[in-house]
């Protein structure tokens, strides 16, 4: 009976998370399905909601909380006070625990909604969507068609969606919303149980064999670049113009601003924002922003947090270095042995799926063994750190140069064999073949690792600190001008890198 209300709030939490992801993520595939791309404003609206995508995706669930807490938290600038008293009666005075943790992980499921919405969608055969012209215009097409077709990828980002809502514990310990990861963090990790163990798994464990099932429901086909372009053009033809392309490119845009810009944003308002307090006659108090101070603070933050976002760049360096190598020979070993890739398959999922607490609480009691040497590397070195994060990291690496090799020709590597061994081919016929996937992967792998905060915490050596596990002990008492100063570098770095990467997918394709 003790975790009967955390399993009904891990509930609660998946079921509206997964409402916000599909309202907001499919509403804006459709959306950007509707904006004409033959033009240049069309390219650059599309262009900028794809960026905005990849870079909500790709930051850390405890950046997002630092952002949104900045906007509309206790000490956000949208509550026009210093104090954790809220003067503020809008939305942002309802900001906190249970709606709080649901708008952090809709709109981070949103972007992944909407991107497998989006491939969903372009994927399919261009004769299938000429046929469905004949029925009726691309609205029509693109609702009764098109989405009915691509709803394998899109319960997979609904089911990715509810797996982060029912393993993620840093947003719902911010807000005070006790799940069952967040409890056994709290007052399991010591001292796990078999039960507690079970009992935090057994979500995640359902929600693997959803997506086992929808995977196999879907047939999936092989990744061909030829087929999205030929889609791309014959969608082009057919797009909507005049008012109906303006207004779905206004939406879209809107849309993306408030999953990324607008959060970002917000942490530069709170790097600048002054309260100014006055007792003559009566107490009042002027809300401002200062140019000056926002400079000042965003030019100390790198030499005052130096620390941090050195130990964090260390940190994902190290384990983009062990992941991806390790994924690219599973990747390559499994692409001919249908048997062997199933269950790698298989057992990646199973590995991301387990929440961070206990990854963390594994590798610590496997490092506290009574066995030479393993002492000295938990306590002195960063092995325990970068095994915990590689348990996610790998599979993340895994998946994209799995596509990665989708997109090869199979008569390319088959012709290889003739020539070289095993090693021979995935060096100098495989390695420049999936260069840009096995860039895109380091960097995945290398963010992903960054920002998983529940597995880095246990295992962390003393004296190392990374920004994810700084943020998440300050912002406990509220976002102010430094934490948004601290977030604010990072979260610039995450763009750059998804500008980067979405560039570099965009040549490929």
């Amino acid at each position: 009976m003790h975790w009967i209300r955390p399993l009904l709030l891990t509930l609660q939490l998946m079921a509206f998370s997964v409402l916000v992801a599909a309202g907001i993520g499919i509403t804006l595939a459709f959306l950007i399905s509707l904006v004409p791309r033959h033009r240049r404003i069309g390219r650059a609206v599309v262009g900028y909601c794809l960026i905005s995508l990849v870079a909500c995706i790709a930051t850390p669930m405890i950046l997002h909380a630092a952002a949104w807490e900045a906007t509309a938290g206790k000490f956000g600038w949208l509550t026009f006070s210093q104090t954790a008293s809220r003067t503020y009666t809008g939305l942002a005075g309802r900001y906190g625990g249970l709606v709080a943790c649901v708008w952090i992980h809709g709109l981070l499921g949103s972007a992944l909604v909407s991107l497998a919405t989006w491939f969903g969608t372009s994927r399919i055969p261009a004769q299938v969507i000429d046929q469905s012209r004949l029925d009726g215009g691309p609205i029509w097409t693109w609702w009764r068609i098109r989405l009915p077709i691509a709803a394998p990828w899109v319960v997979t980002g609904l089911l990715a969606t509810a797996i982060l809502a029912a393993t993620e514990m840093t947003v719902v310990d911010l807000y005070g919303v006790r799940t069952l990861a967040d409890e056994f963090y709290l007052f399991h990790a010591v001292q796990p149980s078999i039960t507690s163990i079970m009992i935090v798994l057994v979500l995640p464990c359902v929600l693997a064999i959803g997506i086992i099932a929808t995977v196999a429901v879907s047939r999936r086909r092989r990744l061909d670049v030829q087929l999205l372009e030929q889609n791309r053009s014959a969608g082009d033809a057919a797009e909507p113009l005049g008012m109906i392309a303006h207004l779905a490119a206004s939406a879209a845009v809107m849309l993306a601003t408030m999953m990324f810009a607008f959060p970002l944003g917000g942490l530069l308002v709170k790097i600048g924002h002054q309260i100014t307090v006055s007792a003559d006659p009566e107490p009042t108090f002027s809300v401002g922003w200062s140019l000056r101070q926002a400079i000042g603070l965003l030019a100390s933050a790198p030499q005052e947090f130096s620390r941090e976002y050195l130990w964090t760049a260390v940190l994902a360096a190290l384990t983009a270095a062990v992941c991806v190598p390790l994924a690219w020979v599973l990747a390559s070993i499994t692409r001919q042995r249908p048997r062997l890739r199933r269950a790698v398959d298989l057992v990646s999922l199973l590995l991301f799926l387990i929440p961070g607490p206990v990854v963390g609480l594994t590798v610590v009691r496997f490092f506290t063994l009574s066995l030479p040497g393993l002492q000295t590397l938990y306590h002195q070195t960063l092995l325990p750190t970068v095994v915990a994060l590689s348990v996610r990291a790998v599979p993340v690496a895994y998946w994209i140069l799995r596509a990665g090799y989708a997109g090869i020709d199979r008569s390319i590597l088959d012709s290889a064999k003739l020539d070289l061994a095993w090693i021979g081919r995935v060096w100098w016929i495989e390695r420049p073949l999936l260069a840009k996937p096995l860039a895109i992967a380091a960097v995945a792998a290398a963010v992903m690792a960054s920002g998983d905060v529940p597995a880095t915490l246990p295992v962390l050596p003393p004296g190392v600190v990374t920004v994810g596990t700084r943020l998440f002990a300050l912002l406990h008492s509220g976002a102010r001008n430094q934490e948004a100063a601290l977030a604010f570098w990072y979260v610039c770095s995450i763009i750059v890198l998804a500008i980067v990467c979405s560039r570099r997918w965009k040549r490929s394709a």
